[in-house]
């Protein structure tokens, strides 16, 4: 996936030779948590809209107050999770993109990048969604692949949801002929299915046994 297709190179952005009460009016005309600061061509830093509404002083300029830049940006050749990874560890929307000679490049729209997070193949493919589980000694990415594998399944994408001492959650996503198989397999295996598919036949099973025994016992 192209994320350089996704950059918009409109350049928002202030210098640092700017009055917070300059800035601020700039916050006023954009919904973006943050602005990146410049130095010329020369990314320097950003600053977030909270920390300025603090100042009592509007007229300092923002040179005066470098202790309050936020040293974050991504580079053009960034992957998708490492720009998301980006985006959450630093609480922001807008990531700003520089270039080879750490220029500023452009900038990163949060909503924009979800956009092609939903254009990635995981996203838009036809599949079916797995959420296993396992004791997290004894769990292994190689053993899913095989598992499915063997079931004549392909798996479209996959990610650790959760994962602690005791259990790991793996989210799958698979494009399978008989997803009830597949199923069967992994539980075979002792992964637990933690969601719920229409056509998991050992769930139903399960159901209508149940619900025959409690008619029973109501006799």
């Amino acid at each position: 996936m192209e994320l350089i297709n996704y950059i918009s190179k409109d350049k928002i952005a202030v210098s640092n030779q700017k009055t917070i009460k300059q800035i601020l009016k700039v916050f006023s005309k954009i919904s973006y948590s943050h602005i990146p600061v410049i130095d010329g061509e020369k990314l320097i830093g950003n600053i977030a809209k909270e920390d300025l509404t603090s100042i009592e002083n509007k007229d300092q300029k923002l040179a005066e107050l470098e202790y309050l830049y936020e040293f974050f940006f991504a580079k053009q050749e960034d992957t998708l999770l490492e720009v998301f990874s980006n985006f959450a560890v630093n609480n922001t929307n807008l990531l700003p993109i520089v270039d080879k000679k750490n220029e500023y490049f452009g900038y990163l729209d949060l909503n924009d990048t979800l956009d092609c997070f939903a254009d990635t193949h995981f996203l838009s493919t036809e599949g079916n969604i797995l959420l296993l589980e396992k004791n997290s000694i004894e769990y292994s990415m190689s053993e899913i692949c095989q598992i499915v594998e063997s079931n004549n399944s392909q798996i479209l994408g996959s990610f650790i949801s959760e994962q602690n001492e005791e259990h790991t959650q793996i989210t799958l996503k698979v494009k399978s002929g008989s997803i009830n198989e597949l199923i069967q397999s992994f539980r075979r295996y002792d992964y637990a299915i933690l969601n719920t598919l229409t056509e998991d036949s050992y769930l139903e099973s399960l159901k209508k046994r149940s619900e025959y025994f409690i008619k029973y016992l109501n006799i």
